[in-house]
């Protein structure tokens, strides 16, 4: 059953080849991205290709705050299990978010998609911030420039996110914009919610 729901790397090739179709304006990507209601579904499993890379990001708490760095192999577990948990939650909840949005502008038809887009996009960007935090544990870079790296990365993921939503709402910007800055301000606060029970 688990296996089912784990999109195979055939499958994530493909969406991941979608997406970067429909961030250089093309939107022949969409045909890509499994939008069937299996597809919608399996689109979730994209959290089990990011997970690696998402539990690596979460390290980086231990490089700017050392004193919360987990010393047992139990502690290092308990980390990892409430990072992970907050990372589900992360995963979850675009869609709900998403299901009200689309049902007040009129846009039901296009919320299997944009879930669908949304999940493997997730997985796009979880390895997109690997290259910055990759580069602190890597190379001698500064904090100042680790910081700025990290920032215009951020800023990077955010453009291209509502490019590939600009293809999705079919050239409507203002809906984009919205369901852009809908997505940032929940990945923040969940972060910041993580943040916080990760330092206590």
């Amino acid at each position: 059953m688990a296996a089912g729901f784990i999109p195979t790397r055939a499958e994530a090739g493909r969406s991941l080849a979608g997406l970067f179709y429909m961030i250089l304006g093309n939107r022949d990507g969409l045909r890509f991205l499994d939008s069937s209601p299996d597809g919608f579904w399996r689109s979730f499993g994209a959290f089990f290709w990011a997970w690696p890379a998402q539990c690596f990001l979460w390290t980086g708490i231990w490089r700017a705050s050392p004193e919360l760095r987990p010393e047992t192999a139990a502690e290092v577990a308990g980390f990892f299990a409430v990072s992970s948990g907050f990372d589900v939650v992360a995963w979850v909840l675009p869609a709900l978010l998403l299901l009200p949005v689309c049902q007040v502008f009129g846009l039901s038809g296009k919320f299997t998609r944009l879930v669908v887009v949304n999940n493997w996009f997730g997985l796009l960007s979880a390895y997109i911030g690997f290259f910055p935090a990759s580069l602190r544990y890597l190379t001698p870079v500064s904090d100042a420039a680790s910081a700025f790296i990290s920032l215009a990365v951020y800023a990077a993921v955010i453009w291209l996110y509502f490019r590939v939503i600009r293809i999705c709402m079919e050239g409507d910007v203002m809906i984009s914009v919205f369901i852009t800055l809908l997505m940032v301000m929940s990945g923040l606060t969940i972060s910041e919610l993580a943040y916080s029970s990760l330092s206590t």
